[in-house]
């Protein structure tokens, strides 16, 4: 027996040093807390210490959890915090003060902690019931994360894609919508994208002021050391450059004002950011929101985003709400119901080529609201540092281009019929929109490719203005030719075919249920 005690005395400590030497070299568990984003718990760990990134901000990683799914983002020392009346001094007494605000009108604001507290732990901390009773409605960390353009560069190999063929007589009819209407300077579109040129010859008429929410000032202009700094530049041309001017070419909304925002850079973006460029939309009292950016990973919406979003929609333009318009995105996957995309004041646009079929990269879901075309040929930086080296390009693509063309349309309708609310508008839209031929629609009408239908400019304006004859404004004519001079043949015949069928969607928008959409 002794030498067997003996044995047993000798190996334990043995087993007990081998089994504790990989432990002891083991790195710690990542340091978690739990935040409430409307009302779901989020789990976040800390992955390590915090660095400076090429802004300079210091920013520490972080992974979400939210349910099964997990997000990378980065943290700084701040938090978003949706406060109720009052809610301000709460916050002073538990050690947390006001940065700036986001978007006051429905309380959101940006907080830090005196005691240098990261956003994280502000967060945790004000998801505490005491927080709520005293006025803390919700707090979530300054997520950064990064964000994409929605448009690669498409070369088109169809000689028919050359020039503005999405405007054209077998697409757009954008002509014949022009004689109905070619917008009002009072209604203005906001482009958050990448900032624009100032200086196009395309544009600089038609610009107000903007807003830069990457470094806080109110300089709109691109930022070309930016991988996509030709992308907002090529936005506002197909929703408004200047038309008829002998110069470059036609913007959907001829007449309509643009506001540039730079929000994208190749760094990761705060949460702060878009909220501050939708409240910009909103004091401005933006008709259209365009959008043609989105998250890089398949990420659910941050609640304070998504209100953000839901308020420019519904109180916008002095209380009649704007159009907020979202590019689907170009990873030929089905969209969530969590997502962005899926928000209820977004319409969002899916992408068609030249023969009205699906593009190849195109994104789908219940979500997806309408397809337009792509809008190829538009504004580019001056000079060589776009896509091209002239200062027009034929080479953008993406859903990108597609949103900005259904954003133009939007503002032709806002123009024409301004006591529309904007859901009254979306809902206008989606109902006059024109079959896609491959589309196979369910029981609502509703194809997860095409969804409810080939924007349809024509078909929206006449609805818009009912039974009544809309007054046509008419450009100043190019100089005429032996072979059309004296002859307004077209101009004539096209007006009455408008006029005539002005009792069929008269019909139609006397039977509309127009309705603020309620599927999101």
């Amino acid at each position: 027996m002794a030498p067997r005690i003996q044995h047993a005395r000798t190996t334990l400590p043995l087993l007990a040093t081998l089994l504790a030497a990989p432990l002891a070299h083991a790195a710690p568990p990542p340091e978690a807390s739990t935040f409430l984003d409307g009302g779901q718990a989020v789990t976040a760990e800390r992955l390590g210490a915090a660095a400076l990134d090429p802004r300079g901000r210091s920013l520490k990683p972080v992974r979400l959890r939210y349910g099964s799914r997990s997000f990378l983002a980065s943290i700084d020392h701040t938090a978003v915090v949706r406060l109720d009346p009052g809610g301000e001094e709460a916050l002073a007494r538990r050690g947390y003060r006001l940065v700036e605000p986001l978007m006051p009108s429905i309380g959101l604001f940006l907080v830090e902690d005196t005691a240098g507290e990261d956003g994280l732990s502000i967060a945790a901390r004000l998801a505490r019931p005491d927080a709520r009773t005293e006025g803390v409605r919700d707090a979530v960390p300054n997520l950064y994360v990064r964000m994409e353009r929605r448009g690669a560069p498409f070369t088109p190999n169809d000689p028919r894609f050359s020039g503005q063929w999405y405007f054209g007589d077998e697409s757009m009819r954008m002509s014949e919508a022009w004689g109905i209407t070619q917008g009002d300077a009072a209604t203005t579109v906001v482009v958050i994208d990448s900032g624009c040129d100032l200086t196009h010859p395309d544009l600089q008429g038609k610009l107000d002021p903007g807003v830069d929410v990457v470094d806080g000032d109110d300089d709109p202009s691109y930022d070309p050391a930016f991988s996509g700094a030709e992308h907002g530049t090529a936005c506002a041309g197909i929703i408004g450059a200047a038309t008829n001017n002998g110069v470059g070419i036609a913007g959907a909304c001829p007449e309509c004002r643009l506001r540039c925002v730079r929000m994208l850079a190749d760094e990761a973006t705060p949460l702060s950011a878009p909220i501050k460029a939708f409240d910009f939309a909103l004091q401005t009292g933006a008709a259209v929101v365009s959008n043609s950016w989105g998250y890089v990973e398949a990420m659910p919406v941050p609640a304070a985003l998504r209100d953000a979003i839901d308020n420019v929609f519904d109180n916008g333009r002095g209380g009649k709400g704007a159009v907020v318009v979202f590019a689907a995105g170009n990873d030929n996957r089905k969209l969530g119901d969590d997502e962005l995309n899926a928000v209820r004041g977004v319409l969002t646009i899916g992408a068609i080529n030249q023969f009205d079929d699906k593009t190849f990269f195109t994104n789908f879901g219940a979500s997806l609201d309408l397809v337009a075309p792509i809008g190829t040929l538009t504004t580019d930086i001056v000079g060589p540092g776009g896509l091209d080296p002239t200062d027009y390009t034929l080479n953008f693509g993406g859903t990108s281009s597609a949103c900005p063309v259904a954003a133009g349309v939007a503002a032709l309708v806002a123009s024409a019929a301004p006591e529309l609310s904007s859901a009254e508008i979306v809902d206008l839209l989606v109902e006059t929109a024109r079959p896609a031929p491959y589309a196979t629609p369910d029981a609502a009408g509703h194809d997860v490719v095409f969804g409810h239908g080939i924007v349809d400019p024509v078909a929206a304006l006449t609805a818009a203005l009912g039974d009544v004859e809309p007054p046509v404004t008419t450009p100043n004519p190019p100089a005429e030719t032996e072979e059309d001079a004296g002859c307004a043949c077209r101009a004539g015949r096209a007006g009455g075919d408008t006029w005539m069928a002005g009792a069929f969607y008269g019909a139609l928008l006397a039977g509309l249920s127009l309705r603020r959409r309620a599927r999101r």
